[in-house]
């Protein structure tokens, strides 16, 4: 099992250090993980890793996969921008200090579980990236969310007797949403979150909710998402202004289509039984693909496979045109 809670345990929970001091080494705290891992510092994408396989992300698909204890936080950019994590900790400062009402908050019922978060997140911080955390920030969420890339939400099965709860999201330090606003989202379920997202209820609803009540405590899980946007914005809780209906040319289309790429992975904790869900933001414009214009051929072709509804969430209309432009310009057809 993952364990990464490095305080010592009592019947009445976790008992933290004296708040004079940091984080205490893990040699003899920290539970025994999976597999073996190192001390390591941040990650770096390796320059030959291979680009997210859009390719094989249906619109609708949960797409789970296994997820390393060392590779759950502050690893690589998926598109190996070495500057992204520099811009996203800089702009979660300002956030968090300008407009802290608008990307955290933390309801009553999900105390308890941010603060086993925020604990759990400090331990991994502390044993796989060498970093000092001190007890002040290993037991606020705000705080510990403000030292990674990620965006952090918990989610809680909500206090009553069925067998399979939808979901409630009762704490988030969110400052890079797509195209939705946290105020307008915390203390709902999973069921009413996703509203906007056609085809949700009747096909992922159920399966996401067993999913998160059937997760075995201490196993990490990921999945990858993709969207398209025409701006680059991280902090984007609302779509842009439509474009104007005019021609541009492949030069141009390559500043103004961006692709996102969400890298999203959820825990389950031992203490309080919430999950966390943590998400991973990669922004790129087109003109990043240059050298790999495969790639957002891959995304056009995931894009023309998804229904009119999904089409228009995703906001392809707008932007499939531009896609094509560019590909036809970086990636001619053979004659």
């Amino acid at each position: 099992m993952l364990c990464f809670c490095p305080f010592m345990r009592s019947a009445s929970g976790i008992i933290l250090p004296e708040p004079r001091t940091a984080i205490l080494p893990l040699a003899r705290t920290v539970c025994r993980l999976k597999s073996n891992h190192k001390k390591r510092t941040f990650m770096r994408r390796p320059d030959n890793q291979p680009l997210p396989p859009v390719e094989k992300l249906p619109a609708l698909s949960m797409g789970l996969r296994g997820c390393e204890a060392e590779q759950w936080l502050d690893g690589p950019d998926a598109f190996g921008d070495r500057a992204m994590r520099t811009r996203q900790l800089a702009e979660k400062q300002d956030l968090l200090s300008e407009q802290a009402s608008e990307v955290f908050v933390c309801l009553h019922d999900g105390k308890a579980a941010a603060l086993e978060a925020s604990q759990t997140i400090a331990a991994h911080l502390h044993h796989y990236h060498n970093m000092t955390i001190s007890t002040e920030q290993a037991a606020c969420l705000r705080q510990i969310s403000a030292l990674i890339p990620e965006d952090v939400l918990v989610l809680t099965a909500p206090d009553n007797t069925a067998v399979e709860p939808d979901w409630v999201l009762t704490a988030a330090s969110l400052c890079f949403p797509s195209h939705w606003r946290l105020s307008e989202k915390i203390g709902q379920s999973i069921t009413a979150i996703h509203t906007p997202v056609p085809e949700f209820a009747d096909t992922l609803a159920r399966p996401v909710n067993r999913f998160f009540t059937t997760m075995q405590s201490g196993v990490l899980s990921q999945r990858l998402n993709w969207s398209v946007q025409t701006d680059d914005r991280l902090f984007a809780p609302t779509r842009p202004s439509p474009m104007e209906a005019i021609a541009h040319s492949a030069e141009e289309w390559g500043t103004i289509i961006h692709v996102r790429i969400e890298r999203q992975c959820f825990y389950k904790l031992p203490e309080s039984g919430a999950v966390i869900f943590t998400i991973r933001t990669s922004l790129a414009p087109l003109s990043r693909f240059r050298q790999q214009p495969e790639f957002i051929k891959a995304v056009l072709k995931q894009a023309s496979k998804l229904s009119s509804a999904f089409s228009a969430y995703k906001n392809i209309a707008e932007v499939e045109e531009g896609l094509r432009v560019w590909i036809d310009k970086h990636l001619p057809e053979p004659t």
